[in-house]
């Protein structure tokens, strides 16, 4: 074959191949538009499904709401320390120092109780953009949250007493309302505020209240829908005109009534007195169809706050010197703590202090501590907490049991042993870097620590294979190592991990 020849056929084998390629693209793009269309039906048919499934499940437990009702009882909220708290705490006897120990603490010079100014009042929030009819915007804590609302929400009477055929009607009239944008619209603010559990359900009960202000039966209803449409084991009860809330929550709460329901405990930690005014009520016999899960308070989100500073005076006698200063903390966290259902140690031995605190408290001590040995620092803050605070029983305080956060100990003008186990551990492990446990006696609350070097006649307990020193931050005058001579000779009941 010529030379000539070969050059025209590879001509024209270059040209189909431009042909093909084209049209090749073509049928490609074609394949793919179809195959986007066919997605985005399925996506619909999925939506379709699920909304179906959904109304499914509403038609479902209203009918339960309208026939499945039985007598409950509640029970009273259990006890976390049945045994009487020392009244008058202990002073530790003075005697001569080591070499190797530091001075002895002598008797702190008695300080009046620090009373908390008044809450100032909330600044008024500037609001740019006008609200519209079916919007709300409230102030959680300082934050503005701006969500929309159903109109007939506002508008929702329960009439003729709490029955169960009015509560059925409720929740038909609910899940056919426009609840999922108001739903998504907290959930937002929830992830914008790195929210916790029981925050988020606190979110939820001020939009009832700004929803049905002075309604308490109405709120209830609201809340007891919007919760299980989030997903939340809440439970309705009532008794004659009265509606009640009861919640699942994952860890023991005490000093809340409680009822059980088909094997599942729930909380009336969502009333205000906690439940002492409730007694036998009427419930749905059956769960509602969708999957729930309980609360979870393991601990207590503290950096969401918009801060609201104030001052708490502080001083103390150590090694003979008086060391004064004063540090803010944040009144609006005192609030929301305020109104967590009492829960076990962890609670608040794992909470943090707020920001504002964290970097005033922390930064005074740390003026002192830095230059310290490991031993010495722990006796400095021994000291601190000692000696700083007035002590006071909750009973004596406020006529019931009341476990402090870390913000707490610096507004209310009293704390007990708990309250300053609480806060001695968060500053030795911020300040001082080693491990610390709770150790719970019969009526009392202490710390131990995890020290380099532990002497002979230091009070210890064996914690996973590993002997920490007591440290008690309730025994005025002790340093590391000194037991209250009333519990020295008693096993702890149980030692509290600390993360």
């Amino acid at each position: 074959m010529s030379t000539k020849r070969k050059h025209g056929m590879t001509r024209v084998v270059a040209m189909a191949g431009l042909v093909c390629v084209p049209a090749a693209l073509a049928f490609a793009q074609t394949d793919f538009e179809a195959y986007k269309r066919q997605q985005a039906q399925a996506a619909q048919q999925t939506k379709t499904d699920f909304r179906v499934y959904k109304e499914q499940q509403d038609k479902e437990f209203a009918g339960f709401l309208k026939t499945q009702w039985a007598e409950f009882e509640t029970f009273q909220g259990k006890v976390r320390i049945k045994e009487p708290k020392p009244k008058q705490v202990p002073v530790a006897p003075v005697i001569a120092s080591k070499p190797s120990v530091p001075a002895p603490l002598v008797q702190p010079i008695p300080v009046a109780p620090v009373k908390p100014a008044p809450l100032a009042p909330q600044p008024v929030q500037p609001q740019p953009v006008p609200l519209a009819e079916n919007e709300m915007q409230l102030l959680f804590f300082g934050n503005a949250v701006r969500l929309g609302f159903d109109a007939q929400w506002k508008s929702y009477r329960l009439s003729g007493g709490a029955k169960p055929e009015a509560f059925s009607d409720f929740w038909t009239q609910m899940s056919g309302s426009r609840y999922e944008a108001t739903i998504q619209a907290v959930n937002a603010a929830r992830q914008t505020l790195k929210l916790d559990d029981w925050g988020y359900v606190t979110l939820w009960r001020e939009v009832v209240r700004e929803l049905q202000p002075e309604r308490k039966s109405e709120q209830n209803l609201l809340l007891w829908f919007f919760l299980i449409k989030s997903g939340y084991d809440v439970r309705l009860g009532y008794y004659a005109a009265d509606v009640h809330l009861f919640v699942a929550i994952k860890q023991p709460v005490y000093s809340t009534k409680y009822t059980k329901v088909l094997n599942q405990t729930y909380y009336a930690a969502l009333a205000s007195d906690r439940g002492n005014g409730i007694r036998a009520f009427y419930s749905y016999n059956s769960a509602y169809p969708g999957k729930l899960s309980a609360l979870d308070i393991h601990s207590a989100a503290t950096g969401f706050t918009k801060t609201q500073p104030m001052q708490r005076a502080l001083t103390f006698d150590y090694q003979g010197k008086t060391i004064s200063f004063s540090v803010p903390y944040d009144r609006r966290l005192v609030d929301y703590v305020a109104t967590f259902p009492q829960s076990e140690f962890e609670l608040y031995f794992d909470t943090d202090g707020s920001p504002l605190l964290r970097e005033a408290l922390l930064a005074e001590l740390r003026r002192y501590t830095a230059t310290m040995g490991q031993e010495e620092a722990v006796n400095f803050l021994l000291a601190f907490v000692q000696k700083a605070f007035a002590y006071k029983t909750d009973d004596e305080q406020f006529g019931y049991e009341k476990y402090f956060f870390i913000e707490e100990s610096l507004y209310y003008p009293y704390n007990d042993c708990e309250d300053r186990s609480v806060l001695f551990a968060w500053l030795v492990r911020e300040l001082v870097g080693i491990p610390v446990v709770g150790v719970l006696y019969p009526g009392h609350m202490t710390t131990a620590v995890e020290l380099k070097q532990v002497k002979e006649g230091f009070f210890t307990v064996e914690y996973h294979n590993k002997r920490l020193v007591i440290a008690d931050p309730t025994y005025i005058g002790a340093s590391v190592g000194m037991a209250m001579p009333s519990y020295a000779k008693y096993k702890p009941k149980r030692l509290v991990d600390i993360q």
